[in-house]
């Protein structure tokens, strides 16, 4: 009876101990990043001709977020935003004149920032980027990887694309008759694979890193992971998959949103075979807003005005899902403004992971809008908590120049962006085409047009930024807006800006076989 009694206590401090750790387990986090998808694509986000997928499920299953705004409306400064929880102004990639980092910048993201993946490292968690990347490749020659993300954090880099897809990638004969190799390549990892990049499977082998990932991953014993799922959808030129191909209504820019359903939805169906989709955190977003000059092959800003480029809400709203079984209350719908900055310091809070703290972190974690994460450990760490988003400012800069502030139900201009003329869809659309795939109205800090006065706008009541209200009257909001822009302004040191066509030349361009660049 004594030895069956001993073996029963102890078989109850380990069901204890088992039961404590689990409640204690770490979720696993998964981000998607659309590229150039605008607020208003999405079946979730009231499109009412894209057809509903596994990203509109998420929202059903999750919260959904109605006011998220991106730091930048174009590629680089974005990205490094939401991977180091700071304005990007803080670091030099501040927008311009170049915009984002090209083939042969010998710059990209400074080390000694902090990426979400280095900072869940400290809290034990495996990390791993799949897709898109666009924050810098070399700095001494055109091989050394300096600035690739396996010198950032992450543990897997399985296949990705260093630059972007750009226009000079497409296969179809009306983008140009060859890709060009100098500006389209695909890495795995540190190594440079395919020049000039192909198209035709690139998402399949995307899905195939990321499902090969969580499995190796997966498991009572494995480190919880964050996995990195860098979509080079929408941004032109377009995808066309021969699996996808006429799969949407709306044409070949709804086929590119199926075919990144089909991979969320592959991502998902792993989780569950697994038996790991409880344990893990999905979020999707879009990087910014959409690139509207390229016709039917740009996206919608929904009833936003503006898109990619420029500092309206259509180039800065984007899309937000999160989704996290268990914990987060199926059907929300999260309505105050908040910042694309901060996921990092919602998943170093949920993770128990400190934020650096010899830095300003510009992020803010939203943990209190995950009902049920009371249930986690509260452990005590440096993050900032969002207490109250409606007092919050939100600043949108672009090389030196402070364009606009949020703050609370307002939004206040100090530049404007150029706009796309009303007459562009008739004269420089052909069958919905873009005659010109790089065209930009609003690309450059430079053609920011500085106002006498602030332009303010009540983006509560006038969210298409229609009706600009007399800046006479509403005197005490400004005011009290010049007094954060000041103080805001005075946080930031003197960076060198590195976006700089000075740090560009041909020699870093990645090349897999000199001089032919081939392979």
């Amino acid at each position: 009876m004594k030895l069956r009694s001993l073996l029963y206590r102890h078989l109850t401090l380990f069901s204890l101990l088992s039961c404590c750790n689990l409640l204690q387990k770490k979720p696993n986090f998964i981000l998607f990043l659309a590229d150039d998808m605008g607020y208003g694509d999405l079946w979730s986000y009231g499109h009412k001709i894209q057809e509903k997928g596994p990203i509109d499920l998420l929202a059903e299953e999750g919260v959904r977020f109605t006011s998220c705004y991106s730091v930048h409306s174009l590629c680089t400064p974005s990205r490094a935003a939401i991977l180091t929880g700071r304005l990007p102004t803080r670091f030099g990639v501040k927008g311009g004149p170049l915009g984002v980092f090209l083939p042969g910048s010998s710059t990209g993201l400074p080390h000694s920032e902090v990426t979400i993946a280095e900072v869940l490292k400290t809290a034990g968690y495996i990390s791993a980027i799949v897709g898109k990347w666009h924050l810098g490749i070399n700095r001494h020659n055109s091989k050394d990887g300096f600035y690739l993300p396996h010198s950032q954090g992450f543990d897997f880099v399985g296949h990705i694309l260093p630059l972007s897809l750009v226009a000079d990638c497409g296969e179809q004969t009306y983008y140009r008759h060859q890709p060009d190799a100098r500006r389209c390549f695909l890495y795995k990892n540190t190594t440079l694979v395919q020049q000039p990049l192909s198209l035709k499977n690139l998402t399949q082998t995307l899905v195939q890193d990321a499902i090969s990932f969580i499995k190796e991953n997966s498991g009572q014993q494995k480190k919880p992971f964050f996995l990195y799922f860098s979509f080079p959808q929408v941004h032109n030129p377009m995808i066309q998959t021969s699996r996808f191909h006429g799969s949407s209504k709306r044409g070949v820019y709804g086929d590119q949103i199926q075919e990144m359903q089909w991979a969320v939805g592959e991502v998902i169906k792993t989780l569950q075979s697994l038996s790991i989709d409880d344990d893990t955190m999905l979020l999707f977003m879009s990087d910014h807003g959409p690139h509207l000059e390229l016709c039917h092959e740009g996206g919608s800003p929904g009833i936003f005005k503006g898109g990619k480029g420029t500092f309206y809400d259509g180039g800065l709203r984007v899309p937000l899902i999160a989704r996290w079984k268990n914990h987060i209350k199926p059907g929300q719908v999260y309505k105050h403004y908040m910042s694309s900055m901060d996921v990092y310091a919602t998943l170093a809070d949920l993770a128990g992971a400190d934020t650096p703290a010899d830095r300003i972190i510009d992020g803010q974690s939203f943990r209190h809008v995950l009902d049920d994460s009371s249930s986690l450990s509260d452990v005590g760490v440096n993050v900032t908590m969002s207490t109250n988003q409606s007092e919050r400012p939100l600043f949108f800069q672009c090389n030196d120049h402070l364009v606009a502030v949020r703050y609370k139900d307002f939004k206040i201009y100090y530049y404007t962006s150029p706009l796309m003329p009303s007459l562009y869809p008739k004269t420089m659309c052909q069958n919905g085409r873009p005659s010109d795939h790089s065209k930009y109205f609003a690309e450059h800090c430079d053609g920011l047009e500085k106002q006498t006065q602030p332009v303010v706008y009540n983006v509560e009541v006038d969210p298409s930024e229609e009706f600009p209200l007399s800046a006479d009257q509403y005197e005490d909001i400004i005011d009290q807006v010049d007094q954060l822009k000041r103080k805001h302004l005075q946080s930031i040191d003197n960076q060198d800006n590195l976006l700089n066509s000075d740090y560009v030349t041909n020699y870093l361009i990645p090349c897999c076989n000199p001089p032919y660049c081939v392979c």
